[in-house]
């Protein structure tokens, strides 16, 4: 599918700005919770939004920054999965560890109050990324034909948005947004045509590394606060994601004689998916001057991403003994995951007022992806999240910190539908995902906002 030669992953060096990304969602392919403050209330800082990272969370929050100010945050992800492979025919494979990259997740912000508009109005603008791990796997492995790698994956969401208080007690907020998108996958296809081959048959393995990219993919976000000095209550919508991607597959062709002599002509591949729509809602109690809870709960519409469609443009393969010419033909990746829900609570208490906050909270949040589509790609299942924050002030300035554990138990998946991708021949696919998955993931970040 591809070149006649495998071209390793690049790019990795982007990856400390841009990663893997969407906006607002969670579930499935991201974790809940990002930037520092927000993650030491387990995300519930829908209702109490008030800084520049309401722009991820509710867009209402930016008519109740005081100031003008900016927000630079960035987290690391630790996420440690091992696999246990049973492979199609029943075997057990010996067990794997994924080797995750450790790279900064961004948040950049800044916001203004125009004097003009009497302090009812606040513009902001940023970029931002949500916390996901970057997992690589050894391309012999036997999870190869799931996931080898998705280093120099990127991906960053541009926002403009508007604040605008209505009323002293009623915020209103929206946000266009444009998402860059890079993939960058690395998996391993199986080539076997049933000439003279098993499914499985390394002989017939060849690497293969996707890459594509969406420069432009519009979407948008709103919401509204009703704010009083006890209470608050918060809503907001993030708008779904049409991903179509443009770009270029190269593979190396398998040892096996089969393909001595064989080339592949074109390198064109279109890559199409969705991202979902998201609406979290919050309550924000404030029954002491120091002290800050939010209950809240999230939905986030994860049934719209049922498949990855590949489509090579005039790709096709030629000269392979006992086939001749083969035009390759559309594959996709079969998701089926479904909607997911959240429920969290979180809070602040400013045990040194205008000094020192301490903050902590806990998360629960289903699985997108069933068992029979789960696999080392996408290794997610239901999470509780505990945790701790902190932040210093001192004059204008706000130091954060943030720390999070998902405790997120075993599955073992016996009815496996994600298959092996067989550009040659797609009905002698066999599953791939049978198995036991373990998944442990910390989340460390750090904050900093000033006000001018």
């Amino acid at each position: 599918m591809i070149g006649d030669r495998f071209v390793p992953p690049t790019h990795r060096w982007l990856a400390l700005c841009l990663l893997a990304a969407s906006p607002a969602w969670a579930g499935g392919m991201f974790l809940p919770a990002r930037g520092a403050r927000a993650l030491g209330r387990a995300g519930s800082f829908v209702a109490g939004a008030d800084d520049v990272s309401a722009l991820y969370y509710n867009p209402a929050g930016l008519a109740d920054i005081a100031r003008g100010s900016v927000l630079l945050d960035a987290g690391l992800v630790f996420q440690r999965v091992h696999y246990d492979r049973i492979d199609s025919g029943g075997v057990a494979q010996p067990g794997i560890d994924n080797d995750n990259a450790l790279l900064p997740i961004p948040l950049l912000g800044l916001s203004y109050r125009p004097q003009a508009f009497k302090e009812r109005l606040t513009l902001a603008g940023g970029l931002f990324a949500p916390y996901t791990g970057i997992p690589r796997y050894s391309e012999s492995g036997p999870q190869r034909y799931s996931l080898v790698s998705l280093d120099g994956t990127a991906g960053v969401v541009f926002e403009l948005a508007v604040g605008w208080r209505v009323t002293p007690n009623f915020f209103l907020g929206a946000g266009f947004q444009s998402m860059f998108f890079l993939v960058s996958n690395t998996t391993v296809l199986s080539s076997c045509s049933q000439v003279n081959c098993a499914p499985e048959d390394p002989n017939f393995d060849s690497p293969t590394q996707n890459k594509v990219t969406a420069p432009f993919v519009p979407s948008g976000n709103f919401g509204a606060i009703v704010a009083y000095p006890t209470w608050r209550l918060g809503l907001s919508v993030q708008l779904p994601y049409w991903v179509n991607a443009t770009g270029t597959v190269h593979s190396r062709l398998p040892p096996d004689p089969q393909f001595d002599g064989a080339v592949i002509v074109g390198d064109r591949l279109d890559v199409s998916f969705t991202l979902p729509a998201a609406i979290r809602a919050g309550v924000e109690l404030r029954p002491l001057p120091a002290l800050r809870v939010e209950l809240g709960g999230d939905y986030e519409t994860w049934q719209m991403h049922d498949r990855i469609n590949f489509t090579p443009v005039g790709v096709y393969l030629n000269h392979v003994a006992g086939i001749g010419r083969y035009d390759l033909r559309p594959m996709f990746i079969d998701r089926r995951f479904q909607g997911v829900w959240a429920v969290h609570v979180g809070g602040e208490y400013a045990l040194l007022p205008d000094r020192l906050t301490l903050r902590a909270g806990y998360l629960f949040e289903s699985s997108a992806v069933p068992d029979e589509t789960l696999s080392v790609f996408t290794p997610d299942g239901d999470k509780h999240l505990m945790t701790l924050g902190a932040s210093v002030r001192w004059r204008q300035l706000r130091f954060d910190l943030g720390y999070g554990h998902f405790f997120q138990g075993d599955r073992v998946v016996t009815n496996s539908q994600s298959l092996q991708l067989n550009p040659i021949q797609p009905t002698l696919a066999v599953p791939v995902g049978n198995g036991r998955y373990a998944v442990a993931t910390d989340v460390l970040s750090i904050g900093f906002e000033g006000k001018f």
